[in-house]
């Protein structure tokens, strides 16, 4: 943020500075505690530096002090630590090739192939001859006798399997319902003969319903074209009603009793 203030300068504050660390030991005094020429007489002095030399063992800092120092002459030279050569060629045997012969040596720099050969053999017409004197080979195509087969003509398996199942099947569901409705075996059905003035009485009224049937129909039989399915259905039940109430009539109006069933 933008301010007058910030042109003002500011006075300088010295930031506080620590004294400087010094230990309370001397530093000039000897080491105590130096593992370096235990062995030797370069070794420190200072308390503790007998218990140091009594705890450690020879070569424990820079390796034995015994070791001759190597000279710059006698260094490993190849083959110092292998076999001698000459027994090595002895034990190396000849190689053979295997195989009958060699191979025929590459062509060299300066051979020349054979050049300028012509045939004077005509490969169209060759070829040309060749496929008219072929013989065409005809595919082999062998003949399936299934009249052979060992289940020829009979009824597979799975199918007299599925037919019992089906079967049993059936019989459960004939129990089953049989236990429902508490069927036993049905008696014989038994009929009654209509008298003659109950069957007058029943001819009249199916007249008086095909009339009033009737009525209804002759007013949408003469219709041609219909404006919605209703009416189509309406005047189909009409002429199926009337054509049930006829054959009821003229099944009523026949020679002979007319049996009723009493179930």
């Amino acid at each position: 943020m933008e301010s007058i203030y910030n042109l003002v300068p500011e006075k300088y504050v010295e930031p506080y500075k620590p004294p400087m660390y010094r230990s309370k030991y001397d530093p000039k005094a000897p080491l105590t505690s130096s593992t370096f020429g235990l062995h030797g007489t370069t070794a420190t002095v200072g308390g503790g530096i007998n218990e140091i030399k009594k705890n450690h063992t020879l070569s424990s800092t820079f390796g034995p002090s015994s070791q001759s120092i190597t000279s710059a002459s006698n260094f490993l030279k190849a083959g110092s630590k292998t076999k001698n050569s000459n027994s090595l060629r002895a034990e190396v045997k000849a190689f053979t090739r295997p195989g009958a012969g060699r191979k025929q040596p590459v062509p060299r720099r300066e051979d020349k192939p054979v050049m300028g050969l012509r045939t004077s053999k005509n490969f169209i017409t060759a070829n040309a001859v060749e496929a008219i004197l072929s013989v065409p080979q005809m595919p082999q195509r062998s003949s399936v006798d299934y009249m052979g087969k060992e289940d020829y003509g009979k009824v597979p398996e799975y199918l007299s399997q599925v037919k019992e199942e089906i079967r049993r099947e059936n019989e459960m569901i004939d129990e089953y319902v049989r236990k429902q409705i508490g069927q036993e075996e049905d008696a014989p059905e038994e009929f009654t003969e209509m008298d003659e003035a109950e069957r007058e009485e029943l001819i009249d009224k199916l007249k008086t319903k095909w009339d009033a049937v009737n009525e209804k129909y002759q007013k949408i039989c003469h219709r041609v074209k219909f404006e919605s399915r209703g009416d189509i259905n309406r005047k189909e039940s009409q002429e199926t009603e009337l054509k049930r109430l006829e054959n009821d009539i003229m099944m009523l109006q026949r020679a002979g009793s007319v049996m009723v069933s009493e179930a």
